[in-house]
């Protein structure tokens, strides 16, 4: 799968809310993420442009753990990339592998998100600690299909909702400072 995304800074999380709404998005959930990024032993994934993360996730009462590999960016205007992405049940036993095999935790990125879907878009409204307020808008394609299309899609929207500015290609860890 890849997902074409694009991320802007949003200094005012309220009024994008309200547009959405006007616009016609619908609002999914709320949820708090913490998303524990590894290295690799064989290669620096901060030259490479990768990403492997432990992300969990709580909204309510429910709880979730994922693994998520992040290929390179694959274009110089979007974060658009290959991503896989796998539940699991236990994240400190998977922390526990990641290390034995010599993988390096480097930073913990903290966010609360706020997410919406219009069409076949993913809206997100995210308040990462230490970094800011952003906006990303993302659209899920397959392998091997023309991703023009869905990023017209997206800086189409980005227009309804009037952000025409403050598009930021960097990861939250780069935001962070951590390379």
């Amino acid at each position: 799968m890849i997902e074409v995304e694009v991320k802007a800074h949003a200094p005012n999380l309220d009024e994008i809310e309200e547009k959405l709404v006007q616009i016609g998005a619908l609002k999914l959930r709320e949820e708090y993420q913490e998303d524990l990024y590894f290295n690799a032993p064989h290669r620096d994934f901060a030259q490479t442009d990768e990403a492997l993360r432990i992300r969990k996730t709580r909204s309510g009462n429910s709880e979730d753990t994922y693994i998520t590999y992040k290929g390179a960016k694959m274009d110089e205007v979007s974060k658009t990339r290959k991503e896989i992405e796998v539940a699991v049940e236990d994240p400190l036993k998977v922390g526990d592998i990641f290390q034995n095999l010599s993988f390096r935790p480097v930073a913990t990125v903290r966010k609360n998100r706020t997410i919406y879907t219009l069409g076949e878009l993913i809206i997100t409204l995210d308040e990462v600690q230490g970094v800011g307020n952003f906006v990303e808008i993302e659209k899920e394609t397959e392998e091997g299909e023309d991703t023009e299309e869905a990023l017209s899609e997206i800086f189409a929207t980005y227009s309804k909702i009037g952000i025409k500015e403050g598009f930021e290609r960097s990861s939250y860890l780069e935001l962070m400072g951590i390379h």
